[in-house]
């Protein structure tokens, strides 16, 4: 009898947890990167069974659109569309921007999935770090571009993928294009620690506006981002993720709740690690530090 009502206790615990999963999104409209693959697929998947209208980013064309496809026959209705963009490009994002501000009456969401890691440094047309520019100054970026649309459309969301490892990083001001001692690991996590921390700076900056913005770590979750990596890190690394990470639907529901749990209304400038809020790297808290990453980005990304 104690079992049956333990397990009675936590399965209506699971509904409750989990209502955010049946909330009606139509009329509502969500810019999502990264939803080609692993849990940003599984998201986006959700989200059209849920009827919103998704504006969907992808550098990959045939593949965007086999996804806008797969999106519309769930829907029974074409509100999936494909948008055109490069991540690792800035011509690309502001060019995506332009697109989806033009399709766009309201923006009730942005949800920027999207992650890169390298095995070998490389730079972007426009000159900086790779895993700088994808995993920092695109989310940043797309984000900025997107902002007043989204303050029209309030309350809206803004939705960043950061990671568990943003608690190893560490902000290089003299070098953080990493031109000295690059490596996938100092690459990533400096990154991340970057997104924190003008996660931070963006919720202060719009306080009152009706747009929250928030950082999740989703957890240990199966994914392509090591798809990039070569030598011990792939020896190591892709056998781990395979045995330990959770399956994609937990990192779908973990954004997904973010984005759209009564939970999270008016809760801004946070870190939510898998299911719960924490401090993030304490670098984050140095507003002085802050203050320099977030003029640096600003510049580095011509706002």
């Amino acid at each position: 009898m104690l079992i049956l009502h333990y397990t009675l206790i936590n399965t209506l615990l699971v509904m409750k947890t989990n209502d955010f999963l049946t909330v009606n999104l139509k009329g509502k409209t969500v810019v999502f990167t990264g939803g080609t693959d692993g849990m940003g697929k599984d998201a986006v998947k959700k989200l059209a069974k849920m009827g919103a209208v998704i504006m969907l980013l992808g550098r990959d064309k045939e593949k965007t659109l086999g996804v806008v496809s797969e999106l519309n026959r769930i829907a029974k209705r074409p509100n999936a569309h494909y948008i055109p963009c490069n991540l690792a490009s800035q011509q690309s994002i502001r060019a995506a921007a332009a697109t989806i501000l033009k399709k766009c009456p309201r923006i009730d969401l942005l949800i920027n999935c999207a992650g890169a890691n390298f095995g070998q440094r490389k730079v972007t047309t426009e000159g900086y770090e790779m895993t700088w520019a994808i995993n920092h100054l695109a989310p940043f970026l797309l984000s900025n571009l997107l902002l007043d649309r989204l303050k029209e459309s309030s309350p809206s969301r803004i939705v960043n993928l950061s990671s568990a490892t943003e608690k190893s990083g560490h902000i290089r001001l003299n070098n953080l294009q990493l031109t000295k001692g690059w490596s996938t690991f100092k690459s990533y996590t400096q990154a991340k620690l970057a997104m924190n921390m003008v996660t931070r700076k963006m919720s202060e900056e719009i306080i009152g506006s009706g747009v929250t913005v928030n950082a999740l770590n989703p957890g240990f979750i199966k994914t392509n981002i090591l798809r990039e990596i070569r030598g011990w890190e792939m020896l190591v690394g892709v056998p781990y993720m395979f045995l330990c990470a959770s399956k994609p639907e937990i990192g779908a529901n973990r954004i997904l709740r973010v984005a759209l749990s009564d939970e999270y209304n008016n809760v801004s400038g946070k870190f939510v690690y898998e299911d719960t809020i924490r401090d993030p790297n304490p670098e984050a808290f140095d507003k002085e530090l802050v203050d320099k990453v977030w003029d640096i980005s600003k510049k580095q990304t011509g706002l």
